[in-house]
């Protein structure tokens, strides 16, 4: 029987990695299909198996050289990309920027691209998350805000219900975005389920990824995350400081002058979910001419 293998980032403690894997959502039949990390690629693994890579922020240079492996591993097999993104750090681009991206680089040996950024030159397909039937559920407002930040990136607003992308329960995370009429959030899927979910988004960006939805959330443009740490000091003298690796804040401080521009985008599921659908049926078509 002939193999897919999906590669994409398998990371327990990314709720949004472990979700946007498409062959969680769709089968092939004829086919066996296996998932696989794509930070540690066996090159004899890949050998004679249709690849589809995806979903998440791959389009990012620590994994050029998986990229490189994928390619080199082809032989009469489709190397296929399907909702994946880029991601370069920082907190604010231009729509040039955006566009100016080189996809190619890691995209240019593949037989089919679906890629999530809505600002690219290659066919629009938005993470395959949105097929996970939790969204079907319907849920009740029942804060004005929610807080859901990156497990790396934690926005300190106190006083409103939190949760960070550190959970590994789709539905208790759905749960929590749909219980807030609007989103503040530092996590790429914690904007995009909550838009999903026909909830208003603000976003605390740290990477381009954020800019590049379709259906735009507002932003607060942070002009810096600073590492967090703790500080000991006595008689207004300090005696060391300890910096935590991987965590980061910001000043949130003019947060609510940015509501105004919160939207929500009740159509986006549906539009969503024919996208990939549609992209299914291209993949099926390429995968039978091989």
């Amino acid at each position: 029987m002939k193999s897919i293998i999906n590669y994409h980032v398998i990371d327990s403690t990314n709720i949004g990695d472990l979700f946007s894997v498409p062959t969680k959502y769709f089968n092939f039949p004829g086919y066996t299909v296996e998932q696989a990390d794509i930070r540690t690629i066996n090159l004899e693994d890949a050998r004679d198996k249709h690849i589809i890579v995806g979903g998440g922020g791959l389009l990012y240079s620590p994994f050029l050289q998986s990229f490189s492996k994928l390619v080199e591993s082809q032989a009469g097999t489709k190397l296929i990309a399907w909702g994946i993104g880029q991601q370069l750090y920082g907190n604010s681009y231009t729509l040039a920027e955006l566009q100016n991206f080189n996809y190619s680089q890691y995209l240019e040996n593949f037989d089919l691209i679906g890629v999530r950024d809505f600002v690219n030159k290659y066919n629009w397909v938005p993470c395959a998350s949105c097929m996970h039937p939790a969204f079907d559920k319907k849920r009740e407002i029942k804060h004005e805000f929610v807080v859901f930040s990156h497990k790396k990136f934690q926005i300190k607003i106190r006083d409103f219900p939190k949760m960070t992308n550190n959970n590994q329960n789709i539905e208790e995370i759905l749960d929590f975005l749909g219980s807030g009429e609007t989103i503040l959030t530092s996590s790429y899927h914690g904007a995009y389920w909550g838009t999903l979910l026909g909830r208003k988004v603000l976003c605390f960006p740290f990477s381009s990824k954020f800019y590049t939805l379709k259906h735009t959330p507002a932003i607060l443009p942070v002009q810096k995350w600073l590492q967090q740490k703790i500080k000991f000091s006595l008689f207004g003298k300090t005696f060391f400081e300890l910096y935590y690796k991987n965590k980061f804040s910001c000043k949130t401080d003019d947060w609510q002058n940015y509501l105004k521009d919160c939207k929500a985008y009740p159509e986006s599921l549906n539009e969503y979910r024919e996208r990939n659908h549609w992209y299914y049926s291209q993949i099926l078509n390429t995968l039978a001419n091989s």
